[in-house]
C-alpha cells in the first residue's frame, strides 16, 4: 500500500493564483487567511499542552501527527466503515489563523452540544459529518463517524452516541484504513 501522505492546509501563493486562474477568486481577507494557514508552523509542544490542559489528555499517537502535520488533506481519502463508504475531506488543524474554517477550534464552536462530550472532532467527512476521537478514559483512543443526518433533537445531545459509530480502537488504526477514492 502506498505512504498515506497529507497536503498542507490552506494555499501557497502559487496555489491562490492557480485558483484565480481556475475562476475561483477569493476576497483579500480569505487569501490572507489561507495564505497564513499554508504558512502556519506545526503546534509546538506547548500548544499541545495548552490543548490537553482545556480539553484532556489525547492520545500520543494523534500528537504526533499534529506536531508533524498540524492537519491536513490526506492522499487516500476513502474510509470504509461496517456501515458505508465515507469521504475524509480533511484532518483539522489544531494550529490555524482566527475563522479558519478546517481547525479544531472552528469545529468545536460550531458542534458545541451537538457532539459527545469528552470527544474531539478531529476531521471532516463528507456531508457535514464529521470524525470523532474519544478521549474518555473508559474508551480512551477510540475513533468514531459521527453522522449528523441521525443527530439528536435534543438542545444538548453531550452524551448521545446514537449516531456515531466506532472506526478503530486509535488513530493510527484510523489512518491505516484510509484508502484511495477511485471514483
Amino acid at each position: 500500500m502506498a505512504v498515506l501522505t497529507f497536503r498542507r492546509l490552506g494555499f501557497s501563493e502559487a496555489e491562490l493564483e492557480a485558483q484565480a486562474r481556475a475562476g475561483n477568486r477569493f476576497d483579500k481577507r480569505t487569501s490572507v487567511m489561507y495564505r497564513s494557514m499554508y504558512d502556519m508552523d506545526n503546534p509546538p509542544d506547548e500548544d499541545i499542552r495548552s490543548f490537553e490542559s482545556a480539553m484532556g489528555k489525547i492520545p500520543e499517537d494523534y500528537k504526533s501527527f499534529l506536531k508533524s502535520n498540524n492537519g491536513g488533506i490526506p492522499s487516500a481519502t476513502l474510509l470504509k466503515t461496517k456501515s458505508n463508504e465515507r469521504v475524509i475531506n480533511a484532518l483539522l488543524a489544531l494550529k490555524a489563523p482566527p475563522g479558519f474554517g478546517d481547525s479544531i477550534e472552528s469545529h468545536l464552536n460550531v458542534y458545541e452540544g451537538r457532539i459527545p462530550s469528552n470527544t474531539i472532532p478531529i476531521a471532516s467527512a463528507g456531508s457535514g459529518d464529521l470524525i470523532l476521537l474519544n478521549i474518555d478514559p473508559s474508551k480512551f483512543g477510540e475513533v468514531l463517524y459521527w453522522d449528523h443526518n441521525f443527530e439528536s433533537d435534543d438542545d444538548d445531545a453531550s452524551d448521545y452516541f446514537g449516531n456515531t459509530e466506532v472506526v478503530s480502537d486509535s488513530f493510527s488504526a484510523f489512518l491505516d484504513k484510509l484508502t484511495p477514492d477511485v471514483g
